[in-house]
């Protein structure tokens, strides 16, 4: 609920891209009452041909240094903002101050882990008015337990970036 708030408060709409949570935090969002105020959709971009075909990864980026990446969630979350800036470029619609999306890209398991990158290891991007942060998190347990710690990563580091975004007018 204080995602809601937070976005209501920025005049703002949200769009993210999950990749290892297949839609987790898209869900836990529409499970909040009024979350169509603000929240307009999500692209599970599970394989890397949606990645690159409606985010606009580049193949090189997916190529390495790979899907789970702090670049390739970096252009996850830069590819669905832009999406939704073109979506809502519609002359008749006007775009909201605040378009803020995220993204999560990870190895949730139990197969799929490398050395260099574990099971458990998820990217993240945060894109908002006033930029882009990404970070790595490594995360335990099985798959269920990594895709519900990932989501709630995800969601929190959304609120640290409304918290720490100015509200128009202010």
């Amino acid at each position: 609920m204080a995602i809601g708030l937070g976005l209501l408060r920025h005049r703002g709409r949200l769009m993210v891209a999950e990749s290892c949570t297949g839609g987790l935090a898209s869900h836990w969002i529409t499970a909040i009452a009024g979350s169509s105020r603000w929240f307009d959709g999500g692209v599970i971009s599970y394989a890397n041909i949606v990645k690159h075909g409606l985010l606009g990864v580049q193949s090189e980026t997916l190529q390495r240094p790979g899907a789970v990446s702090l670049q390739t969630a970096t252009e996850m979350a830069k590819g669905v903002r832009s999406q939704h800036r073109r979506m809502l470029s519609d002359p008749v619609k006007h775009i909201p101050e605040g378009l803020f999306a995220f993204s999560i890209t990870g190895v949730a398991g139990p197969q799929g882990g490398q050395p260099a990158k574990p099971v458990g290891t998820v990217c993240f991007a945060w894109a908002g008015p006033q930029g882009i942060r990404a970070e790595q998190r490594f995360f335990s347990g099985d798959r269920a337990e990594i895709q519900r710690q990932a989501a709630a990563w995800a969601m929190a580091g959304l609120f640290g970036e409304l918290c720490r975004a100015r509200a128009p007018g202010a």
